[in-house]
């Protein structure tokens, strides 16, 4: 396995650049050596326990993540930490021994890439799904903050976002794959979570969560749980919980939560990007079991 850089131009002047590592695209600041971190998480040990949210960026990763830590404590308490300090590509195996079991790990791979003794255990799979149109919008506003910091419209950025030049890859290819497994991995613990869904309907959608993680939790706990993790409380939560993990002391709040609404693609696309979208969707998705909610 070799690592390459990638430079990504959008043709009016913003570029930034990417590693191509294993077929995928890395953000080229999350690891000195990305071979190295990739092997590692491959090697690293588990415990039957474990349990990992699979999700591409801005599906929602943060809210179920926070929602899973509190199903499993059995109180709607924030984590002290941030999502990131498990996050398998960012931290590698570092410091997995002194974690507090069970652990809740989260990753942007695909299932091909996380740690074989995961695999090999059946740990249990949180798979995190949302519109497609919404997450573009999202990851364009979180990209144009934070390590990217990219300077372009998003007219500039959704081409990229396209044709999967950033950081994880296409969200076409993620989907694709993430479905085959679903579908060929009949057996293995994996259950879906829907953005729009948890976001209709928490109560039922955190109940749902609960008894696929074999979590007795009463209604009461379901209900405060939800409560904390609407946006506007658990971003406050953040503000006033965290360990802040920016080496900087930037506030990642700036650039992770940003308005946790349903369809606000609409206030974005023009008619014929979103002509461009739906074609590439027909295309590029011709085997996958998933329906997107657009409203």
């Amino acid at each position: 396995m070799d690592a390459k850089k990638v430079h990504v131009a959008d043709g009016v002047g913003n570029e930034y650049d990417l590693i191509d590592v294993d077929g995928i695209y890395f953000p080229a600041y999350f690891a000195d050596d990305p071979v190295q971190r990739i092997n590692e998480i491959r090697d690293m040990p588990c415990k039957s326990d474990d349990v990992l949210i699979a999700a591409y960026p801005k599906a929602g990763t943060h809210w179920v993540w926070e929602i899973t830590n509190m199903l499993l404590q059995g109180s709607a308490e924030y984590h002290k930490a941030m999502k990131e300090a498990q996050m398998l590509e960012l931290t590698g195996a570092s410091g997995v021994d002194s974690l507090e079991t069970p652990n809740v790990f989260n990753t942007h791979l695909r299932f091909r890439q996380l740690p074989t003794d995961f695999k090999d255990k059946k740990c249990k799979i949180i798979y995190v799904t949302r519109n497609p149109k919404d997450m573009a919008v999202s990851r364009y506003c979180h990209n144009t903050k934070g390590n990217v910091a990219y300077k372009g419209t998003f007219s500039d950025y959704l081409p990229l976002y396209l044709d999967g030049k950033v950081a994880f890859g296409s969200w076409f290819d993620y989907t694709t794959e993430w479905n085959k497994t679903i579908r060929e991995e009949a057996s293995y613990p994996i259950h879906t979570v829907c953005y729009e869904l948890l976001k209709r309907d928490s109560f039922n959608q955190v109940q749902k969560l609960a008894k696929f993680l074999g979590v007795k939790i009463d209604d009461s706990t379901i209900q405060d749980i939800c409560d904390k993790c609407n946006f506007n409380n658990l971003k406050e939560g953040y503000t006033k919980s965290k360990n802040i993990f920016d080496e900087k002391n930037r506030n990642p709040l700036s650039y992770t939560f940003r308005k946790g609404e349903i369809g606000d693609w609409k206030n974005w696309f023009t008619v014929a990007q979103n002509e461009q979208f739906d074609e590439a969707m027909r295309t590029k998705l011709t085997d996958i079991d998933e329906t997107f909610t657009f409203e």
